[in-house]
């Protein structure tokens, strides 16, 4: 018989005699609740940590699909005189690494008028086309509304929650004020600008009651901008590149200009998604390695209980290292089942988890998030294997250290001793 026969026969036998102690029936109850209890925590322990990994996964991808789509990557403003020839500006600009588009913009700050309430907003002078190449927002509006966006028209598009703020209605004349720098930076008698509401758009967030779109020609009244524009917006082919896009950009920029990129505006969001997925991995652990102490407690009363057992089998000829493959094979199968168990449960939450979330909300007439503060509405779930393959390769592995050291205190346990008892 050569060696590899001899090792899957001991193997072999290990395992069986391993299964046979966990299936036999113990004089010890307890022994048999602590096993179960092992099991069940880490089933629950793998089943509550993938949901809150599917749970940030689905945030990360609402980031990325979704806000990041309607704000830009990066951006470079005018510091001091406009920036002339865009068009060249962003044909060069497009040669370097990263950098797909850029579109021309001319923000302008204003107050939004409705009798004697006031409110903030950002008027962003656009080119329509170009503005499409860069940012998804023309997913995001009303039918028609991106086209109504015609120089001289003074046409203006805002967002959900301004309008319903005012309670505006398609086709309100909506009014502006618009502050003036006179001499010497000082600020002058603002103006009031009247534009006519011809669409809307939800991103959700706060984006909605801040933000509003008109034509670049406009804004360009509006701004005293007689030639160039004061800002060009860009989109990236990895936004978790643009600061480094950006800092490129910079480089090969001919005029003074100020940097920005998406990290400076949302780049919190983002944060705070990745420290809590941090925090997931380290609540990780501890939840794994308080599940594997049980394991650890129920072998020990396992050894104690299976004494005799022990003590017959070695001198039946069992080897030391057989004697720890036994226990070993039992607190892995306790882990295994576990493994098993948590991973369907927190499979079918996080694959559910939006419906589920949904189905709640409805019936105790909560709401999880809310529209107005966040830039989702809905609880965001996405299920990734590798996710599942992590949890389980971690606690297999943990599991597995914790079966040593009841299993070599089984393999060092004196036949002459016990069975003289």
């Amino acid at each position: 018989m050569n060696n590899e026969s001899k090792l899957g026969l001991t193997f072999g036998l290990s395992s069986a005699i391993g299964i046979r102690f966990l299936m036999a029936k113990s004089s010890n109850r307890f022994i048999s609740f602590i096993s179960m209890t092992a099991m069940f925590g880490i089933a629950i322990g793998i089943t509550v940590l993938l949901v809150i990994m599917s749970a940030m996964n689905g945030f990360e991808q609402q980031l990325r699909d979704r806000l990041l789509s309607v704000v830009p990557h990066g951006e470079i403003v005018a510091v001091q005189e406009p920036i002339k020839n865009w068009e060249s500006v962003v044909a060069d600009l497009k040669q370097l690494p990263g950098v797909i588009d850029g579109a021309p913009v001319i923000a302008v700050k204003g107050l939004v008028l409705q009798g004697s309430h006031l409110s903030g907003i950002a008027l962003d002078g656009i080119l329509p086309s170009q503005e499409a190449q860069v940012m998804s927002s023309l997913e995001y509006m009303t039918a028609g509304a991106w086209e109504k966006l015609t120089p001289g028209a003074n046409n203006i598009i805002l967002g959900q929650g301004l309008i319903d703020k005012f309670n505006f209605e398609l086709g309100d004349n909506i009014s502006v004020m618009i502050p003036k720098k006179g001499d010497k930076g000082r600020l002058s008698s603002p103006t009031v600008a009247n534009f006519n509401l011809v669409g809307s758009f939800k991103f959700g967030g706060q984006l909605d009651a801040l933000q509003a779109y008109i034509h670049l020609d406009d804004a360009r009244t509006l701004a005293n901008v007689e030639n160039g524009v004061l800002g060009v917006r860009f989109k990236f082919d990895d936004i978790f590149s643009a600061t480094d896009i950006i800092r490129d950009i910079g480089r090969n920029v001919r005029s003074y200009v100020y940097l920005s990129d998406w990290t400076r505006k949302q780049g919190h969001l983002y944060n705070d998604i990745k420290l809590v997925q941090m925090i997931t991995y380290i609540v990780l652990v501890l939840v794994i390695a308080v599940a594997s102490f049980n394991i650890v407690s129920t072998l020990v009363m396992a050894v104690n209980d299976k004494e005799s057992e022990i003590a017959i089998l070695l001198t039946m000829g069992l080897s030391q290292g057989q004697v720890k493959q036994i226990f070993i094979v039992q607190g892995m199968i306790n882990a295994t089942f576990g493994c098993i168990l948590g991973g369907i449960l927190g499979s079918l939450v996080s694959v559910n988890l939006a419906e589920i979330v949904q189905c709640l909300e409805h019936s105790f007439s909560i709401q999880v998030l809310s529209g107005d503060i966040y830039f989702i509405d809905a609880l965001p779930s996405e299920f990734r294997l590798g996710d599942l393959a992590i949890l389980v390769g971690a606690t297999l592995s943990i599991s597995f250290l914790a079966t040593l050291y009841p299993a070599s205190n089984a393999a060092k346990i004196k036949p002459a001793l016990v069975l003289g008892q």
